[in-house]
């Protein structure tokens, strides 16, 4: 089950900035989530986009992918690849 993240904008960082424990709780409860149901793409596309608000662009790609693996059609997957991509200079070509 997916668990909403607040004030979550897929292109600004988020106005409200959370305490490092924040994070770590939120992350926790995302990565737990995933363990029980690894294919849960609300899960795992709120997770990509926590990892790219905390500059983890690597991460958030791998997220990004095994969202597109279950749901290639993901208009919010392809941007959020891109958007990792580019971040770590990686190229665009699908």
């Amino acid at each position: 089950m997916a668990m909403p993240i607040e004030n979550v904008d897929d292109s600004e960082p988020s106005m409200h900035n959370p305490s490092n424990e924040e994070w770590i709780i939120r992350i926790t409860r995302l990565q737990e989530a995933l363990a029980v149901c690894p294919t849960d793409i609300l899960t795992r596309s709120e997770l990509a986009i926590l990892l790219e608000q905390l500059d983890q662009p690597e991460e958030a790609l791998f997220n990004w992918n095994a969202v597109l693996a279950g749901n290639p059609n993901s208009l919010k997957a392809r941007e959020g690849v891109a958007r990792c991509r580019r971040r770590t200079g990686r190229s665009l070509n699908w």
